[in-house]
């Protein structure tokens, strides 16, 4: 008999009864990653396994623990502070609640400097003043990233590099404090805009027109990921012909997280005095092409020969 109570008391309009559930309706919780749980009735035959939980209209079934007895659910992420509202649903019936997170009070204030028409890949200074003897860090919202703060007698200090993904976007940037399982988060006030990156592409080293040995490491910079198309052509440097120069060769290389790439050249065996001309054009995802940059380089020791003639032979 109270089993068919039960039921219709679930089923018939007009009986919305609240289950029990945590945290309670209206509940300030200091936790930003409260347990979520709705406790099911005893003795209703619900089907559990099919139980939905939505925190902030956002499902989270996913990572739901679900048994005959409740659903429950632990952020992954701390929550923000303020409100937030749960909905489960199973089968016709639905319950709602919501609660409120106040956090934990361990952070004093944060700020952070950058370089003024912050790019990709400028350092970001960011310190905060908190509780001591913390686990502290920084993250820029909705960015997975963490970034260690080391501590000074309550003062905590770290730098990071700007993320290249961040090009042409804004963020903020927040911070964390974990102590004695308590934590706390705060928002540093302003807000991070990097200025859209280019595409070009340049030589960093060797510099142009350097003197090499036969086996040179060249080093250049575009944007990060892209690719570059490098065309060779070799010469006589002195425009002698002492042999025939190898053709001409194209190379494609890929640009690392920071945009710098790398490219080694080998000199042909038993060609005296040469040149190579390396002409560069970076390559994004839409095929885009950069304007070219050359690097003339010349083989030979810089004592070993003597120097190049620039005055006109006798006549």
């Amino acid at each position: 008999m109270l089993r068919l109570v039960l039921v219709l008391l679930l089923v018939l309009p007009g009986f919305a009864l609240e289950w029990a559930h945590q945290p309670s309706s209206g509940a300030q919780v200091a936790s930003f990653r409260p347990e979520i749980a709705l406790y099911f009735p005893p003795g209703a035959p619900l089907p559990y396994q099919q139980a939905r939980m939505f925190l902030d209209d956002r499902e989270v079934t996913g990572d739901c623990t679900k048994t005959g007895l409740f659903i429950s659910f632990r952020p992954v992420n701390p929550l923000q502070r303020g409100a937030h509202q749960v909905r489960v649903e199973v089968g016709e019936t639905r319950q709602s609640w919501d609660f409120e997170v106040i956090g934990s009070k361990l952070i004093q204030g944060c700020v952070f400097d950058v370089p003024a028409r912050t790019k990709a890949f400028d350092r970001v200074k960011v310190e905060m003043r908190g509780q001591t003897r913390g686990t502290a860090w920084a993250e820029l919202v909705g960015y997975p990233e963490k970034y260690p703060l080391k501590e000074t007698r309550g003062l905590y200090r770290g730098s990071f590099k700007v993320p290249a993904k961040l090009a042409g976007k804004s963020a903020q940037i927040e911070v964390f404090l974990d102590h004695d399982q308590l934590l706390d988060r705060q928002l540093c006030e302003g807000q991070l805009t990097i200025a859209a990156q280019n595409l070009s592409v340049s030589w960093l080293t060797p510099l142009n027109g350097a003197t090499v040995e036969s086996r040179v490491k060249a080093e250049g910079q575009a944007l990060p990921d892209c690719t570059v198309e490098i065309k060779v052509k070799t010469f006589f440097r002195d425009g002698v012909d002492f042999g025939k120069l190898p053709p001409n060769s194209r190379h494609v290389v890929k640009c690392d997280t920071e945009g710098k790439f790398v490219f080694e050249y080998h000199f042909p065996a038993g060609l005296p005095r040469l040149g190579v001309t390396l002409v560069a054009v970076a390559h994004d995802a839409m095929d885009n092409a950069s304007e070219p940059a050359g690097l003339l380089l010349y083989q030979g020791r810089k004592v070993s020969l003597p120097p190049l003639r620039t005055d006109l032979p006798p006549r």
